[in-house]
């Protein structure tokens, strides 16, 4: 007879667990899209050699350029943890005399740790990547000579992650976002990069 009813007290337990999982699923709210807008800094590493006439031992320096402008995203969320993520970014800055600029335009997915005040997210994205030279003028001897502007297009990639922290239901603070983003543009590649965003979050739609 105990027996019976504490098999009866399981199916109970079961059948309650069973129905409240509807309601459980109901009380996960998260946007439909995530979209980001902000500043952003490329940081690569640049080398340069020069050889002593004397000795004529050639002698490597290796220092860091970095680069200034704009980052984007929008992340679609496929699910309370994980999103499909569109990332663009633009860098910018003038070295002796000659304006220099990279592209990036990058996908891949992105998994969320969702909590009420703070967003970590970690993520692996793959695209393209375009880097070049504007047009300058330089006067050599007296005489003004005209570059032509010069771009190169190639693969690019970007892991790492970030940081949301949340200031509404609609509104965060992304602080920042993190990556490292090698790429192979004209047979060669450039693995010394990393890049940082910050901006605003906005969020739309819920799920």
């Amino acid at each position: 007879m105990r027996r019976l009813i504490s098999l009866q007290a399981i199916g109970l337990l079961a059948a309650g667990l069973f129905l409240s999982i509807p309601s459980f699923a109901q009380e996960v709210n998260y946007p439909k899209a995530e979209v980001f807008g902000g500043f952003s800094i490329s940081s690569a590493a640049v080398s340069s050699s020069s050889t002593d006439p004397t000795t004529g031992l050639t002698t490597t320096t290796s220092l860091r350029e970095s680069f200034m402008g704009w980052q984007a995203s929008i992340n679609g969320n496929v699910t309370h943890h994980l999103g499909i993520v569109g990332d663009f970014g633009g860098q910018y800055k003038t070295v002796a005399g000659i304006p220099l600029n990279s592209y990036q335009f990058l996908f891949g997915p992105r998994v969320m740790f969702r909590g009420p005040r703070i967003t970590p997210f970690v993520h692996a994205m793959f695209g393209g990547v375009k880097e070049g030279a504007g047009s300058t003028t330089l006067t050599i001897l007296g005489t003004s000579v005209t570059t032509p502007a010069v771009s190169s297009t190639g693969f690019g990639m970007a892991m790492g992650g970030g940081l949301d922290v949340n200031v509404s239901d609609r509104f965060a603070l992304r602080v920042p976002q993190f990556d490292w983003t090698p790429m192979h543009i004209g047979g060669v590649w450039e693995k010394n990069v990393i890049r940082i965003g910050i901006g605003l979050v906005i969020k739309t739609g819920g799920k």
